[in-house]
């Protein structure tokens, strides 16, 4: 994570930087991660939520009268061509995180978007793009990263053989838009991103190829609802993932990892909150931790802004995630292992 704020703002344009100004952001989306967003930089310096922006304007005037700001709007339009805001923060549907990260781009706003980047790997691809050509900052908001368990478990096998990852929830509500194949896209998405995302964090490598075995078991929208999938790293390192919604298990809780080198190995339950250390002949090690991670992701992007340094999260990685989800959902479709590395190979050049 990074270190102390340099206590600078600079002009989104490359202007001179000022010392002593706060970073000005504006939120769009005024639901529960908006909300976690929005109450995260009031307990952090260096940024303001100073702007709201919702299609239901009287949540996003709800949201201005709690937390104070200048704007409440129904108009992404609003927010950027608003030249005192140095960034937004994009908490909407999964939908339309590609045209709303490419519209902020386009106006100069750096941008923290939450998971996932897109949809599609082409959206994915054009979201980069807008950022290449201007030079704005974007964080993807994989705050599973930051839990402090998953780095220390890091820190205790930082090259590992073989990772597990699995992620198995309640059953959701068919109706509602994260269940729907065009707005949210299903669980496996949704949540899935954050679990290859954490798998490939851990194996510290990129996927090259992944064989899956899934199907649509229940789910009347018709999206992929459970699955289990095998990627193999660049690095060697073998990763295992399992993701839906037919159950949450009681004994591993919803998030669930194990992390093996020679004659080690590590557990990680309680929602990654507890974790389980045991070399060969000696006696386990137990640690516990909390589930961490906006107060951490918050901080960073704040940190990228003021140091002008890159985001601990790009853009890249929310292609990656996406990338390997969508792979999988080919894998089972063809039967047979898909490519990762030469797609992502393709979609960088």
């Amino acid at each position: 994570m990074s270190g102390q704020c340099r206590w600078t703002c600079f002009d989104v344009q490359g202007g001179d930087a000022t010392v002593g100004e706060t970073l000005r952001a504006g939120l769009i989306g005024c639901g529960n991660l908006g909300r976690v967003h929005t109450e995260v930089l009031q307990e952090l310096d260096g940024m303001d939520m100073v702007a709201f922006c919702d299609v239901d304007l009287e949540r996003a005037r709800a949201f201005q009268a709690q937390y104070g700001g200048q704007r409440a709007t129904d108009d992404p339009d609003d927010l950027f061509r608003d030249e005192t805001l140095d960034a937004v923060y994009i908490c909407t549907w999964h939908d339309t995180h590609a045209e709303l990260c490419i519209r902020a781009a386009e106006a100069g706003k750096h941008i923290m978007v939450e998971k996932p980047l897109a949809l599609t790997v082409d959206e994915c691809r054009a979201v980069g793009e807008a950022v290449a050509r201007s030079g704005v900052k974007l964080m993807t908001a994989f705050k599973m990263r930051y839990f402090d368990m998953v780095l220390k478990a890091k820190a205790l096998i930082p090259h590992p053989l073989l990772v597990t990852m699995q992620m198995m929830d309640n059953p959701w509500d068919p109706s509602g838009w994260a269940s729907d194949p065009h707005k949210g896209g299903g669980n496996v998405l949704s949540q899935g991103c954050h679990s290859c995302d954490i798998l490939r964090f851990v194996a510290d490598s990129d996927p090259v190829e992944v064989y899956a075995v899934g199907d649509n078991y229940y789910t009347p929208t018709g999206v992929i609802d459970n699955l289990t999938a095998t990627f193999r790293f660049a690095n060697g390192t073998a990763g295992s993932w399992v993701q839906g919604d037919a159950n949450c298990p009681p004994l591993t809780s919803k998030f669930f990892m194990q992390i093996f080198a020679q004659g080690e190995s590590i557990t990680l339950s309680d929602r990654l909150c507890t974790l389980t250390y045991h070399k060969y002949g000696q006696e386990p090690q137990v640690f516990r931790g909390a589930e961490t991670g906006f107060v951490e992701e918050n901080r960073a992007f704040v940190d990228s802004l003021l140091n002008d340094t890159p985001p601990a999260i790009d853009h890249v990685d929310g292609l990656m995630a996406t990338l390997m989800v969508l792979q999988a959902f080919n894998s089972i479709r063809s039967g047979q292992p898909e490519p990762i590395a030469a797609i992502a190979q393709a979609y960088a050049t």
